[in-house]
């Protein structure tokens, strides 16, 4: 009986551990890039379990339709208005250190909402001010995840790396966070925001669980002072984030915004 001389179809390069072109396994990728997956995914789903919650909430305290709206709209504002700057800032910013601060931050403030919740403590303006804070912080922690991304992968891994965290975030939040919000939400309104508190834990225990880098990152240096200086001037923060912005209209990224949503 002969033998196939290439069982299974496998070329000599995966045999020997190398990757083929175009192919990046998750052995590739590495275990840092599994770290980063994991924290990330594990925060979009305490993102997911709040949101909802905070709405189902609202509308068990009050039946004034603009008090819901409000707490929707405090969770909706802060990417749209300090979405750049939050870029500025995980480029300037140690981003290990920035995520595990931030997500640390929102497990606190997400058990005390709870806490609040459980004793009968929270309001509106309670629900209002803890959905800006949580959005503001989501909005850093997610643009130094995706720019801590290229330090954790080789460059030929990184787009099958970064279509891996946004694809992982997306399912982690619509098919995992979303849903299980209502049922925990019927079983006791604190649940909900108990569960987040603990999804922020263990996701900035993923993080700091990487590795330091050896050295500072590429874009570490003092908050309102630009890598670059022409003219010994720094840019500042909003100049930073102006030219982000021009950028972006440049390639038509801000087109259509308002007209997207139906």
């Amino acid at each position: 009986m002969s033998v196939p001389s290439n069982p299974g179809g496998l070329t000599l390069d995966r045999v020997q551990g190398t990757p083929s072109p175009g192919m990046t396994t998750t052995a590739v990728l590495g275990r840092d890039y599994r770290l980063l997956w994991s924290a990330a995914a594990c925060s979009q789903v305490g993102d997911s379990l709040r949101t909802p919650a905070l709405a189902l909430l609202a509308a068990t305290l009050t039946r004034d339709p603009r008090a819901v709206a409000a707490v929707t709209v405090a969770g909706l504002l802060p990417p749209l208005l300090f979405g750049l700057h939050s870029g500025v800032y995980a480029d300037r910013w140690d981003r290990r250190r920035t995520m595990a601060v931030v997500d640390g931050a929102r497990a606190v403030v997400v058990a005390a909402l709870a806490w609040s919740v459980a004793t009968g403590h929270a309001g509106i303006a309670t629900l209002v001010v803890a959905a800006s804070l949580l959005a503001l912080l989501g909005t850093l922690f997610d643009a130094s995840a995706y720019a801590l991304l290229p330090t954790v992968v080789p460059p030929e891994g990184l787009a099958a790396a970064n279509a891996r965290l946004q694809a992982g975030t997306a399912v982690a939040g619509g098919f995992v966070g979303a849903p299980l919000a209502g049922v925990l939400f019927a079983v006791s309104p604190a649940i909900p925001f108990t569960a987040d508190a603990l999804t922020f834990a263990l996701a900035a225990a993923l993080i700091l669980a990487l590795p330091h880098p050896d050295s500072p990152p590429i874009l570490h240096f003092p908050l309102g002072q630009d890598r670059t200086k022409k003219d010994g001037q720094g840019a500042t923060t909003a100049r930073s984030a102006k030219a982000g912005a021009g950028w972006g209209k440049g390639f038509g990224f801000f087109s259509g915004i308002g007209f997207s949503e139906g």
